[in-house]
């Protein structure tokens, strides 16, 4: 996806340009209607303001007809342009900017325009095609994986289940861990891509959000009683509209976050509540916290706070997670310290009546 703070500043800069333009005629057309004035105040008009008052209005008359051709001349491609700036911003690499061609004498005034407009066509073309190679690139890629993992897991598995020594059932369980996390990894990778690319066929329904929360804790109870962590969850019952299969994503890896980094016999806490135009969901941990720094690239695709990698993780759960939640309108905020623990907070508009 392309940088949003580089494409608005390239239309920064076309606007700066497009207002010196602007600025210089309008000076040189002061200049001509100031020189016209005076040179006929002085060749005999002096003391006859009526025809004196009838040309200054009407070179004013020129001078904005002139000011309005040109600003229309300009404005518009200049918008065109501002406007499929930011729709590639956002992702969007089918825009296509008319390039009209203008020739005859005065084709140079047009020349820089319909360059920019030629080099922003060919750079989306690029873009497009580069974003389907590597949209193609990661489906095969993932599907190809799934294969031989799946044959991995299921003959370790079975290996597992005869008679090994102490050593064998550790390598066989080392084994099995490693295929579940690269297919955990490889079904992440194809879950964002989709999303990205909005490949998805899903409908918004109507469902008990507090439901479904509820349920995502449930599902990790195994890993939250090993540690024996303290759950504590305050859920308001809520009925909300969005993509049903998608939204326990975010619930699952937001607990399984703070289930990872939250140390034995910690707590977690969860709210759900009504917002103003929506509701909102957080999740408090009392584990290890995050600095400033990991908190600006927290949501970054196969970011990793721990570099010695001495949790599990691929960097992708979150990533996942911000994803759905913009697709929802919505918005994440992390509020976190070192060794203070973190709060994620998920607002989602209320969308019951769509």
């Amino acid at each position: 996806m392309i940088d949003r703070p580089l494409m608005k500043n390239t239309q920064i800069k076309l606007w700066h340009r497009f207002a010196l333009m602007m600025s210089a005629i309008v000076i040189i057309q002061l200049f001509v209607t100031g020189s016209i004035v005076f040179l006929l105040v002085r060749s005999g008009f002096r003391g006859r303001m009526i025809p004196v008052i009838a040309i200054i209005l009407t070179a004013f008359s020129i001078s904005g007809l002139i000011t309005t051709i040109v600003a229309r001349t300009f404005i518009n491609p200049i918008d065109e342009v501002s406007e499929a700036m930011t729709k590639v911003a956002s992702g969007d690499f089918s825009v296509r900017l008319k390039e009209k061609g203008h020739s005859g004498a005065f084709s140079p005034v047009f020349d820089p325009i319909e360059l920019m407009i030629s080099n922003f066509n060919k750079m989306v073309r690029e873009l497009d095609s580069t974003e389907m190679l590597k949209s193609d690139f990661i489906t095969n890629v993932s599907h190809e994986f799934k294969t031989p993992l799946a044959a991995i897991d299921g003959y370790t598995s079975l290996l597992s289940a005869t008679d090994l020594n102490d050593e064998q059932r550790f390598y066989t369980s080392n084994i099995i861990e490693s295929s579940l996390r690269l297919t955990t990894l490889t079904g992440n990778i194809l879950k964002l891509s989709k999303l990205e690319n909005q490949q998805f066929n899903q409908h918004k329904t109507v469902f008990s959000l507090d439901e479904q929360i509820r349920r995502s804790i449930l599902l990790q109870e195994t890993e939250w009683d090993k540690k024996q962590l303290n759950i504590d969850p305050e859920l308001d019952s809520i009925d909300f509209k969005g993509f049903e299969d998608l939204l326990p994503q975010v619930w699952t890896n937001l607990i399984a976050n703070a289930i990872k980094f939250t140390p034995e016999g910690g707590s977690i806490f969860f709210d759900l509540k009504k917002a103003a135009g929506g509701v909102s969901f957080s999740i408090r941990d009392t584990g290890i916290g995050m600095s400033e720094e990991e908190q600006k690239h927290a949501f970054d695709k196969f970011y990793q706070a721990d570099n010695n990698h001495s949790v599990a993780g691929n960097g992708l759960g979150l990533a996942l997670v911000k994803q759905i939640v913009v697709m929802h309108g919505g918005s994440i905020k992390i509020k976190s310290a070192p060794n203070e623990g973190s709060t994620f907070t998920v607002f989602l508009p209320d969308n019951t009546e769509d």
